[in-house]
């Protein structure tokens, strides 16, 4: 009987999800004002804008010229990081008449692409541990 609670409890012990944190930074913001927006996605749906099909969205602080946002009990596996200054603090990505942004934004591995936001491929990262991301913004 002895064994068997023992054999259970590292099986427990063994299946449990480890959960992680995830800090990422976004330097050089265009100034300290204004909020630092992140979004977390798991898979390719609603990369990189559409906030209700993110994970987690965080506002995060800019902090001497830089954005810091954390986001909390991730699992092992692969995510996609969007993030941008709102400088202005109305709650979106600023863009002109031709869609171009006007606040700064980056992705997860720096990705980027001459026209349109990366692939959640390309932004795409495995977190296995606790983590940094350093994202530099355009």
């Amino acid at each position: 009987m002895k064994k068997i609670i023992i054999i259970t409890s590292l099986l427990f012990l063994t299946i449990q999800t480890q959960a992680f944190d995830l800090a990422v930074y976004g330097l050089k913001p265009s100034s300290d004002n204004g909020v630092y927006r992140c979004l977390i996605f798991n898979d390719a749906a609603g990369f990189p804008g559409t906030a209700s099909n993110a994970l987690q969205s965080v506002n995060g602080q800019i902090i001497n010229n830089q954005g810091v946002c954390l986001f909390k009990n991730l699992t092992e596996g692969t995510y996609a990081v969007s993030t941008f200054h709102d400088a202005n603090s109305n709650s979106k990505l600023d863009t002109n008449f031709l869609g171009i942004p006007k606040e700064k934004y980056g992705f997860s591995n720096n990705a980027s692409r001459p026209f349109g936001p990366p692939t959640f491929a390309e932004a795409g990262f495995i977190l296995k541990a606790d983590s940094k991301l350093n994202i530099n913004l355009k």
